[in-house]
């Protein structure tokens, strides 16, 4: 394989290569491996694995130097401008990394061939996440004998695109979940993705009810819903039955209703909620993946004028919607955690297939109401569960299998053809799946995180500089845990004999990204908040170290305002 690979590169090393790194000016010399660019220069190394990277552009002649440029963008938000100076040269380093930066199947990806140096201390990364263990901990069969683990879908037969081990209401068989299974897009039932330490309430997640314009109706799906919401008796601290606890159950919605609505058409769409007793329904209004890389693409196309020595389009920023998206994401967590929490009421969540804004609905939710969550140990158990294992889909979201990223040849078509970029770029991404695909779930999951971090400096046991680790190398490709789009694939492929966990490279190197602020104690306080986390969606701000800026660069001197929530709540439905 990797021979075939190498046959790929036109050239190896290139001499006296002049990068220009945002203000910065650098010469030095070229390499090309078989998965990275190496660019070697007095000050040091700059290494570039070919996954990350997302458009790369041969540029006319500069007529002032007589170098021949390649304008690199990455999926990190790195820019950098190669300056070649001979032609041939240029060419064969453009043709080769358009080669080698396409890959078709996940072995030829960087995780396969990567080896550390010196080797991790921790090797343990595959085994961090046990569910039997993680959910007893939060008190399924210790603290409540109302869930039970169902072996159902040990094969992933039962649904494809779940984890094997689910935890359901044990006063419901298995003869009833295959039932309901016909009624949930891709048979994504509602299970049990926290049980709360403080009254035993929930949170669960599923995929989007197969309602159609008939309104079918599903008794077994109803008996799973009502048994979810009825399975505990909420008490209190001193063993007091909480009065009126189950008038607050939720079933959340993540899209916006409209969206909902029109799913109808598809044989889908929303619950009647004539049907489900003793609840109601809440539409967050998150927007769909293609509006969210839009929005991006918007955030990082007025980013650029820093890229280039001139200042930031702050109007750009904002018409970008990017913060107002963070926002909704943050009052849809402020929501159930008040449900759970506040109210001691339960929590069913669901977006269309229920493994995009369900995983960031119910992970960022789960941070604020468990303070093991915001430790070092915690926080990775919980992207395992709610992101790896419930079949968040990372390689599509992240491209990793895109046959062919934008690469475009302006050399011989003058500096006119720039400004037909943006249109190339868009037919590109609608004629292409791999590209339609993409959007930063992820990545808005980890710009959530790092609000509440900075809201709550002293609550958190691992630091900003994990959070831009982990955006990092979820497209870097150097690890394999963040390639599959399901755990039955990660099972079918088993990277763990063949890759290495990032958790082991994490733990390995615990000290960079532990946070010195962190303070446990405030967490055993009950007299304050209980460890438990109410998220501002008013006080937040561009994430600037994602774009290797600082503060004053990209926010404004005041926090960005929204709405806030209790003063316009979100769309319900009774």
């Amino acid at each position: 394989m990797h021979q075939s690979r190498i046959d790929l590169l036109k050239i190896t090393q290139v001499q006296d290569v002049q990068v220009e790194k945002g203000p910065e000016t650098l010469v030095g010399t070229l390499h090309l491996t078989v998965h990275n660019l190496i660019f070697n220069h007095a000050e040091g190394e700059l290494w570039m694995p070919y996954s990350i990277i997302h458009t790369v552009e041969r540029r006319p002649v500069s007529l002032q130097t007589g170098r021949h440029p390649l304008y690199i963008r990455c999926r990190d938000f790195l820019v950098i401008t190669l300056s070649i100076l001979k032609e041939s040269e240029t060419q064969d380093v453009f043709d080769s990394i358009q080669k080698l930066a396409c890959v078709t199947s996940v072995d030829q990806l960087y995780a396969y061939s990567y080896q550390p140096q010196p080797n991790y201390t921790s090797n343990n990364g595959w085994r961090l996440y046990d569910p039997l263990h993680e959910y007893e901990r939060m008190g399924v069969g210790t603290k409540n004998d109302n869930w039970r683990f169902t072996t159902i879908n040990r094969d992933y037969t039962y649904s494809p695109t779940y984890p094997r081990t689910l935890v359901v209401p044990t006063k419901i068989s298995d003869n009833v979940l295959n039932y309901a299974a016909k009624y949930r897009s891709k048979a994504r039932i509602p299970v049990l993705s926290y049980l709360h330490w403080y009254n035993m309430a929930t949170i669960t997640r599923s995929s989007q009810p197969m309602v159609g314009f008939k309104q079918a109706r599903s008794i077994q799906d109803e008996k799973l819903i009502e048994a979810i919401f009825a399975s505990n008796v909420p008490t209190g601290p001193n063993g007091q039955t909480i009065y009126g606890s189950t008038a607050a159950n939720l079933i959340i919605d993540a899209r916006p209703m409209a969206n909902a609505v029109g799913n109808v058409a598809r044989g889908a769409g929303t619950e009647n909620m004539e049907n489900y007793k003793n609840c109601k329904k809440v539409y967050v209004a998150i927007d769909n993946i293609h509006v969210m890389r839009d929005s991006l693409a918007k955030m990082c196309d007025a980013m650029q004028g820093i890229d280039t020595g001139g200042e930031v389009n702050r109007a750009g920023l904002q018409r970008s919607n990017w913060l107002k998206h963070i926002a909704t994401l943050l009052e849809g967590t402020e929501t159930i955690v008040k449900n759970v929490h506040v109210y001691n009421s339960h929590v069913l969540v669901h977006c269309s297939d229920g493994w995009d804004r369900t995983a960031q609905l119910v992970s960022i939710s789960e941070l604020c109401l468990d303070p093991f969550y915001r430790t070092f140990e915690g926080f990775q158990v919980l992207i395992e569960k709610e992101w790896v294992s419930f079949g968040h889909k990372f390689a599509d979201r992240s491209g990793h299998l895109s046959n062919d990223k934008y690469f475009v040849n302006l050399a011989y078509t003058g500096n006119a053809a720039t400004n037909t970029i943006k249109d190339m770029q868009n037919k590109f991404y609608k004629s292409n799946y791999y590209q339609r695909e993409t959007s930063p779930v992820f990545h808005q999951f980890l710009d959530c995180v790092y609000q509440l971090l900075c809201q709550w400096p002293t609550r958190f046991e691992f630091n900003e500089k994990m959070l831009l680790e982990l955006h990092y190398h979820v497209y870097s490709c150097q690890f394999g845990t963040f390639l599959f789009n399901c755990e039955a694939e990660r099972t079918h492929h088993y990277p763990q004999s063949k890759t290495f966990s990032i958790w082991d490279y994490f733990n390995t190197h615990r000290d960079e990204f532990t946070n010195e602020m962190y303070d446990p104690k405030k967490d055993l306080d009950l007299v304050d908040d209980g460890g438990v986390l109410f998220p501002d969606p008013r006080n937040i701000k561009y994430w600037a170290g994602l774009f290797n800026r600082n503060d004053t660069e990209v926010n404004e001197p005041i926090v960005y305002g929204v709405s806030h929530p209790l003063a316009h709540p979100l769309a319900e439905e009774s």
